[in-house]
């Protein structure tokens, strides 16, 4: 009866360690996926942060390129309105001189011409300290 008893006794305490054993092992693993699951949380909430910064910087970079593209239109829209301008005055000094070159020959400017010249010398200086993008002055 001793040896059943003694029999007894081991197998219940083997069942138990097998029990223990168990559940420490479902425990680790349990501690394993949770703290996988949360490096898993915290990985994808730095990555979401991380592309809300990019879709930001991509978002300005596409305002900037508009802006960008305005401005180059309006320079554009500028130097066309200088060189007609410049094409303007260089026919009204062509037209002026044709029209005096008899008188040239003997270094002899009409005043008109003068003046025209002067004018031009002007606005190439106002031009010139001004800059491109401002508007461009008139022929006179």
């Amino acid at each position: 009866m001793i040896n059943r008893i003694v029999l007894s006794l081991c197998a219940i305490t083997g069942l138990g360690v097998v029990l223990f054993v168990v559940y420490q092992l479902g425990a680790s693993n349990a501690y394993d996926l949770g703290y996988a699951e949360g490096t898993s949380a915290a990985k994808d909430s730095c990555q979401a942060a991380q592309l809300g910064a990019l879709q930001a910087v991509i978002d300005s970079t596409v305002s900037l390129t508009v802006a960008a593209n305005t401005a180059s239109q309006e320079l554009g829209k500028t130097i066309s309105a200088r060189k007609q301008a410049d094409a303007n005055t260089t026919k009204e000094i062509r037209d002026a001189l044709a029209f005096t070159a008899p008188q040239r020959a003997g270094c002899v400017f009409d005043a008109s011409v003068m003046q025209q010249l002067d004018t031009a010398r002007h606005r190439a200086a106002e031009a010139a300290a001004s800059g491109v993008r401002s508007t461009v002055p008139a022929a006179r």
